[in-house]
């Protein structure tokens, strides 16, 4: 299960990395807010823009599951998986340039 959580943890890095590229001073972090030791770790991925948090995102690190998130003016939606949220992040975001 590791294993898993390690390649997830990649994937959205490199999303993460891509939203970057697109400007305006896009930053973020990951903070590993919650573990159990018992399949239940919660990672929370932080968004700036300028300094500026514009983004929260909290999703299940074992199955990708995100379980709340706001972005900007993003429409909400739930169930949505963490690569789902971060395509959708980064397609806002090509909308506004």
């Amino acid at each position: 299960m590791e294993a898993v959580i390690i390649d997830n943890k990649a994937l959205v890095k490199n999303m993460l990395t891509k939203l970057e590229e697109l400007g305006r001073e896009i930053s973020w972090k990951i903070n590993n807010t919650y573990s159990n030791g018992i399949n239940n770790t919660i990672f929370e991925i932080q968004i700036f823009e300028q300094s500026t948090q514009t983004g929260l995102i909290a999703y299940q690190a074992e199955d990708g599951h995100v379980i709340n998130y706001r972005y900007k003016d993003l429409e909400k939606r739930l169930p949505i998986q963490i690569m789902d949220m971060l395509l959708d992040i980064i397609s806002y975001e090509l909308k506004l340039n």
